[in-house]
């Protein structure tokens, strides 16, 4: 079996979505990074709105900084569009010549691939972002947020399971990411990242390994390995009570833990039925979640 996470490196815990007091943060550049690197993770992505922040002077070792931003407006029927750019160019500067809301989605995003952005769909289920209005731009998104912390803390929507498999059961490959968006950070900080397998801790490397998947998604879980081949996909993980194989609708498998137990590891037979992706999703007995990106098939 081939593992999900072949390539060699290390893993680094990252943070792809937070802001400061260069927008509506209430930390500023440095101390958001102090906290998180104190939280311990390896790197963090500054996306302030309409405003690529710098690097911070007094910047802590240890954690690596990486510009973003992040974007909003193209209206939908419920509500808009909010876009992160992730590692954009240093010198990228967004400043709108006219009112957001008559932004597209498509103009948010070209904006941000044209200063070398990584594109993410941000926190849809708390602006209403559906199947149908982001299909125009999902082919050349990056990954959707599949859990937004500062989201569920707020309103209780920062799970979007459901709009993810939504975009993948129409072919839209696309992979996930869990986030923090944390602006007040003593409730909304350090309960969604990305595990990131890559050679070393260097903008380069992470970059590279965000684009060809190399990574997990959690709010608590550990995955340690995803092996796959013709007829059977392995999870290895940390104590869960609950596995999910997400596929196409009607299709894909689960299984529980028995009361008072917990998994670690489980094999899911591809013959037992499979739509044309899976994806798995692990829950621990916290509820909290992780998350792999999806596999497709013929």
């Amino acid at each position: 079996m081939k593992s999900l996470f072949s390539s060699q490196g290390h893993w680094f815990k990252g943070m792809l979505h937070t802001h400061t007091t260069e927008s509506d943060g209430w930390l500023s550049p440095e101390r958001v990074l102090k906290a998180y690197k104190n939280m311990g993770f390896d790197f963090v992505c500054l996306t302030d709105h309409w405003k690529v922040t710098p690097k911070p002077e007094k910047a802590p070792e240890g954690v690596l900084y990486i510009p973003g931003v992040e974007l909003d407006g193209g209206a939908t029927e419920a509500g808009n569009f909010h876009l992160v750019g992730i590692d954009v160019r240093d010198s990228a500067a967004f400043k709108p010549i006219k009112p957001n809301k008559e932004y597209s989605a498509r103009e948010l995003l070209e904006l941000l691939r044209a200063e070398n952005g990584l594109v993410a769909l941000a926190h849809p289920s708390w602006n209403g972002v559906t199947c149908a209005d982001a299909a125009d731009i999902a082919d050349d998104l990056f990954a959707m947020e599949v859990w937004n912390s500062g989201c569920d803390v707020e309103i209780g929507r920062g799970l979007a399971d459901v709009q993810w498999d939504d975009l993948l059961s129409r072919n839209h490959k696309i992979k996930g990411i869990a986030v923090d968006d944390a602006h007040r950070y003593y409730i909304d900080s350090g309960r969604g990242w990305v595990m990131v397998k890559a050679e070393t801790l260097s903008r380069q490397a992470i970059r590279a390994a965000l684009e060809k998947g190399e990574y997990y998604s959690s709010t608590g879980p550990i995955i340690h390995d995803v092996l796959l081949d013709d007829s059977a996909i392995t999870i290895k993980c940390s104590p869960v009570r609950k596995i999910d194989l997400v596929s196409s609708p009607t299709k894909g498998q689960s299984t529980l833990a028995p009361r008072g137990s917990n998994l670690t590891e489980h094999t899911f037979l591809l013959s037992n039925g499979i739509g044309r992706y899976a994806r798995l999703r692990i829950m621990d007995s916290a509820g909290c979640l992780a998350w792999t990106n999806p596999v497709f098939f013929n």
